[in-house]
């Protein structure tokens, strides 16, 4: 056999499975594999099945599959099945008015809001003027805008906000997360030391004035919605309440395939941003909201 688990692969048998990754070789002749439309699957090699595809480098769901999880579920959800599940709250994709008023609107306000107010110039000049009280009065106001930071963690944001040495380290922090130039890791992880040593670190907090400020590149972090979302899908989140950038990184591949797939299903699935990549993840894993 020369399969490892690096080698992607197609069933040529099942060309309904689409792109696989085998998982393990388990014997000579045995190994496991997950699909992207089957999901997890044990098989015995054959050259006349089994095609091996060469040119791939990565793939940001096959190299994230949580196997374990994958083992045991008696059912892979396939994308369209989701996109399925997506066009029943909204039929007509991100262009349906329903989605728009109840999912789009009131983010790409608050976006607008932080871009308009804490754009860089004006950021910069506010802490370069020590206006760090009016910069966190802004942030919260930002944050006000939108339901996607719970009310509990917005009072937390307010109290770990009363101190001027407070203000400082989240302003010029939050200033270097949004426009440093660094790589994004070190930035995403200074912003977190300091909501940690203020005691405000909260996924939500940590997440959402990069998503507003950049929603083509990056997501907003609801941790049970989110987690439930990769787990519907057998995603490996690597997940953990405390704040590192292996959690954050993983959801941005999450994103990045879900963004890319979406669009091979029509216009109306195609996601303009990460803001409608955010809000299909919450769909199909809040599905049950819309239909009360």
């Amino acid at each position: 056999m020369i399969l490892n688990n690096k080698t992607y692969i197609r069933h040529t048998n099942k060309p309904e499975w689409g792109l696989g990754k085998v998982t393990q070789v388990l014997n000579p002749e045995k190994f496991s594999a997950f699909f992207e439309n089957r999901g997890y699957k044990v098989l015995i090699y054959s050259p006349n099945y089994i095609q091996i595809e060469t040119g791939i480098e990565s793939h940001p769901l096959l190299d994230n599959i949580d196997i374990a999880k994958a083992k045991v579920s008696p059912h892979h959800t396939t994308l369209k099945q989701l996109v399925d599940t997506f066009l029943k709250i909204f039929p007509e994709g991100f262009s349906d008015k329903k989605y728009y008023d109840n999912e789009r609107e009131y983010k790409l306000k608050a976006a607008k809001k932080l871009n308009s107010k804490l754009s860089k110039d004006k950021f910069e000049k506010l802490v370069n003027e020590k206006e760090f009280a009016a910069i966190t009065k802004l942030c919260r106001s930002i944050a006000s805008q939108t339901n996607l930071i719970f009310p509990n963690e917005m009072m937390g944001l307010k109290d770990a906000l009363a101190s001027p040495a407070n203000q400082e380290m989240f302003a010029k922090s939050l200033f270097d997360l949004l426009y440093g130039t660094q790589n994004l890791k070190p930035r995403f992880m200074h912003f977190a030391k300091v909501l940690t040593s203020i005691k405000a670190d909260k996924w939500t907090i940590q997440t959402y004035f990069l998503y507003l400020s950049d929603p083509e590149k990056y997501l907003f972090m609801k941790p049970l919605i989110t987690q439930k979302a990769a787990k519907i899908c057998n995603f490996e989140l690597h997940y953990d309440s405390k704040l590192n950038w292996q959690t954050y990184n993983s959801l941005l591949k999450f994103g990045i395939y879900f963004k890319t797939e979406l669009s091979k299903f029509g216009e109306n699935l195609t996601p303009k941003d990460m803001i409608d990549v955010q809000s299909f993840f919450w769909s199909i894993a809040n599905k049950d909201a819309y239909q009360k």
